[in-house]
């Protein structure tokens, strides 16, 4: 009885003592890493202050090249240790792809949490409807992803237009108005942008214009200068009937005399339009040439780019401010005289 007993002792010791070992083992296990990291800290470094670094992380690349990458340039002092720490976590293939704002001297865990969260830096680059190309570049050079004459020359050249099968002198109109989320690494090529933003302006066009467009047989060029100057001239939803006008207004062999076509390329958009820019004579302008002009003055945005193609079934030829954001919509020129000397004081003479 006696001997049973100390069996059935021993027996449960031997167990007690498995437990235990086991769960020191996985006690153990879990704290590698943060083992790992405090002698990491611990181990002496130059008295070297830290500096914030932009650390590319390339798209497929693998943990070696990862951890490379971060000690050539002084994020880390050990690759082995990153390694070690993302195999012990089981985290060899959780890195993600992009630039990360990282301090030099850093601790390995600590790094290994930032690539994997993917809270990379980002650059916003908001475009207004109504843009024009001057414009954007103007932003192009204030968020720093090149200079204002670096992005014109892009977008003006025949050859990148030829390479992305899009019709006219610039990409004018065919940058579509949107926030964009870039990469500081994508900084110093304005045409990797822009042809995102052409991109975003297909997606659009052809999902929601194209087959309108195609029915009035209307080339994506004709629609965009259009819209640029629906873009120009409507006030909040206004655009189905600025469009009509102007459908009128080409049918009927009438200059669109739309006032943004007469300075653009001249002056800035929003400048004081005076008698001199009206009788000035160069392409865009609509009060002396007939038709559309040459090409658009802005990048429209979606409800104009609709509207180009989808006017109101209405027959005003003339429009004129109210001064708080609308229009007055006319169908003769009698009655459109007496809307200006009501809204402008200044009845035109001649507006055909």
């Amino acid at each position: 009885m006696e001997r049973s007993l100390l069996a059935m002792v021993k027996r449960s010791l031997v167990f007690v003592m498995i437990f235990i070992g086991i769960a020191a083992v996985y006690v153990g296990y879990k704290r590698i890493p943060e083992l790992v990291n405090e002698f990491y800290r611990l181990a002496p470094a130059e008295t070297v202050p830290s500096k914030e670094v932009v650390i590319t992380i390339p798209k497929g690349a693998t943990l070696s090249q990862v951890a490379k990458i971060l000690q050539d340039n002084g994020i880390i002092r050990s690759s082995l240790v990153l390694k070690l720490v993302a195999f012990i976590r089981g985290e060899q293939r959780s890195v993600k792809a992009g630039d990360y704002l990282l301090k030099t001297s850093s601790d390995p865990g600590e790094v290994l949490d930032l690539l994997i969260s993917g809270k990379t830096l980002m650059i916003t680059l908001t475009v207004p409807e109504g843009y024009n190309i001057f414009q954007i570049a103007d932003l192009f050079q204030q968020t720093g992803i090149s200079s204002r004459e670096e992005m014109l020359a892009a977008a003006r050249d025949k050859s990148f237009l030829s390479e992305l099968g899009l019709e006219g002198s610039s990409l004018e109109g065919y940058l579509f108005p949107d926030t964009y989320f870039l990469r500081p690494s994508e900084k110093g090529d304005p045409k990797l942008v822009l042809r995102r933003m052409v991109q975003r302006f297909r997606d659009v066009y052809d999902r929601l214009v194209r087959p309108t467009a195609e029915q009035f047989g209307w080339t994506p060029l004709q629609v965009v200068t259009l819209a640029s100057l629906i873009e120009k001239e409507a006030k909040a939803s206004e655009h189905a009937l600025v469009s009509a006008v102007f459908h009128n207004r080409l049918r009927l062999n009438m200059r669109l005399q739309s006032d943004p076509t007469v300075i653009y390329g001249l002056k800035p958009m929003g400048s004081k339009i005076t008698k001199a820019d009206l009788e000035r004579k160069h392409p865009y302008n609509t009060y002396q040439n007939a038709g559309l002009p040459p090409g658009p003055i802005a990048n429209p945005g979606k409800e104009s780019l609709l509207a180009a193609v989808s006017p109101a079934d209405v027959d005003y030829l003339y429009f004129v401010s109210k001064n708080d954001g609308t229009h007055q919509f006319s169908n003769t020129l009698q009655e459109h005289n007496r809307w200006v000397n009501l809204y402008q004081k200044q009845p035109v003479k001649q507006v055909q």
